[in-house]
């Protein structure tokens, strides 16, 4: 019985074989994101046609003195408006690409320091889209900020 030697002629081909095993599970995996990510929206159509608000809200946010600010704190989601901005009327979306049976709508209820805060233990975490929307002294403002929650 011979016993197999390993040259560099099947070091070549070990190598070969490895790439394309590597090469054939990143492409699957990229296959299988895109199954699971859920781009189409419901009432597309409708959504599209008052674009047009979407950015004028967006316009008026880009020229407020301070902005709104969003971020992580310990357990929790805090969305910090400026101390000027008072009687705040409108909603936060919490939208998850991948899973939009997990999406959001939350009323704006700031405390005593202007703030909104989230519990995150009712969100997973993940890539979310955070969709500030609100409205004081009848003019309209967007704010939108994309967030990885730990």
């Amino acid at each position: 019985m011979s016993k197999f030697k390993l040259n560099w002629g099947w070091s070549i081909l070990l190598v070969y074989i490895t790439f394309m095993l590597i090469f054939l599970f990143l492409f699957y995996q990229s296959f299988k994101e895109l199954k699971t990510n859920e781009m189409v929206t419901k009432d597309y159509y409708k959504k599209e046609l008052a674009y047009g608000d979407v950015i004028k809200r967006k316009q008026n946010a880009d020229t407020m003195r301070v902005q709104v600010k969003i971020f992580q704190k310990d357990k929790n989601l805090v969305i910090e408006f400026p101390d000027y901005i008072h009687k705040i009327e409108g909603k936060i979306i919490l939208y998850k690409p991948d899973n939009s049976k997990l999406d959001q709508e939350i009323a704006i209820q700031p405390d005593q320091q202007n703030r909104q805060i989230i519990d995150k233990n009712k969100l997973i975490s993940g890539r979310w889209d955070v969709i500030v929307d609100w409205k004081t002294k009848n003019v309209p403002y967007r704010v939108k900020q994309k967030m990885t929650l730990n």
